[in-house]
């Protein structure tokens, strides 16, 4: 059994080098400048990035804004709290035409992503907008024409980019060290509901809880593959007990099977409603001759029985492990001119994988979730490479 986890400064030095594709940058940032920086959407998880952003000496924030005063009072008393006290505005344009910024982060509703992403790209600022890009692929696909021509950078949430523990264990799986990658498994288990009483629950503002969390591992199973699946078998259901507020509910049990086009299938479950004790993510590489546990950086090799059974599983690794590292590395990104490793191709496609797991598991027409199955060609997008 190895350990996978690099050293942490050496890892934040490896992604800052030259070898970064160079982008167009807004303004030019002086070394004595910090850089400044808005937070678009203050509910819970923009209050938790907003805390974060706040420990990053590179960063000044200068506007918050949100369409509910009440947040907004309640972000200025966590900037209080760090002696901080920026500008605060209700109206996306206004605060971009007022404040003189380099980059917007992006926490509002995921459904509600691309009408604040797109504006602020076309204005030539930088943008983070939280995970996944989008609800749908329309609009997903219209983010990425967006970013393409964007002189801004451009980058998504997907925090596992800037874990070292996932960079080695990606560098394993996709080298030569034992052998073949035969297969992927992964699941995401939770005591909760996953935001059955919020706007998760809504297929039209998150995408279903598939897309709006899972996505992550998504994430980690496409770098793996460094391509999308080319086809879908999924199955999802609804077993909480909702008052049906909500035209379209998101399902909080799913299990599917997505197919790549050199033969690998990935195995992926994710399931709400359990027992706490069941509370755990997984995600498995088997290569030929070992498996990669990436979520915990470990490496089990085939061993033979005589010799003995393989280690037990060291603990997980933190989920939001590499949540800071990410907003360092923005204002790195900014401050170089460099393209994120969570950037507007990768991100495509953790999201459109995710999109179409929803797609196959979920009837729009009869408002059922019911076993289906689909190819990459059939969730629509526009947006794939020539």
């Amino acid at each position: 059994m190895n350990n996978l986890t690099p050293n942490r400064r050496a890892f934040v030095k490896q992604t800052s080098v030259a070898a970064m594709t160079a982008l167009s940058a807004s303004r030019v940032i002086s070394a004595n400048e910090k850089v400044r920086i808005a937070h678009v959407g203050l509910g819970g998880r923009g209050t938790t990035l907003l805390k974060n952003t706040l420990r990053i000496p590179d960063f000044e924030i200068v506007a918050l804004c949100d369409l509910r005063e009440d947040r907004l009072k309640r972000a200025m008393g966590v900037c209080a709290e760090e002696g901080r006290s920026p500008k605060t505005h209700t109206d996306l344009a206004t605060m971009v035409e007022k404040e003189q910024l380099d980059g917007v982060i992006v926490a509002t509703e995921v459904g509600n992503h691309a009408k604040v992403v797109i504006p602020i790209l076309e204005a030539g600022l930088h943008c983070f907008s939280e995970k996944p890009m989008d609800s749908t692929v329309e609009k997903v696909d219209a983010i990425v024409k967006a970013a393409r021509k964007a002189k801004g950078i451009y980058q998504v949430g997907f925090q596992r980019r800037y874990n070292p523990t996932f960079h080695q264990g990606i560098e394993l799986a996709q080298g030569g060290q034992y052998g073949p990658i035969m297969f992927l498994q992964g699941h995401w288990y939770f005591s909760g509901g996953m935001g059955n009483g919020g706007w998760v629950r809504n297929v039209d503002m998150s995408g279903g809880k598939l897309v709006e969390q899972a996505c992550h591992h998504m994430d980690v199973f496409t770098w793996v593959m460094n391509d999308h699946p080319v086809q879908c078998q999924a199955m999802g259901r609804i077993t909480f007990d909702h008052n049906r507020d909500v035209e379209h509910l998101a399902e909080d049990h799913s299990s599917l099977n997505f197919y790549f086009k050199n033969g690998v299938i990935l195995s992926y479950s994710h399931f709400a409603l359990l027992p706490p004790q069941f509370n755990n993510e997984k995600l498995w590489v088997m290569k030929k001759d070992g498996l990669l546990s990436l979520n915990e950086g470990i490496a089990f090799e085939r061993t033979d029985p005589k010799t003995g059974d393989p280690k037990q599983y060291a603990e997980e690794t933190d989920f939001y492990k590499g949540t800071f590292d990410q907003f360092e590395a923005f204002a790195r990104h900014i401050r170089n001119g460099e393209k994120p490793l969570s950037n507007v191709e990768t991100a495509r496609i953790s999201t459109l994988t995710a999109l179409m797991g929803h797609q196959a598991m979920y009837n729009r027409a009869k408002q059922q979730y019911e076993p289906g199955m689909i190819g990459w060609d059939d969730i629509g997008t526009t947006t794939d490479p020539a």
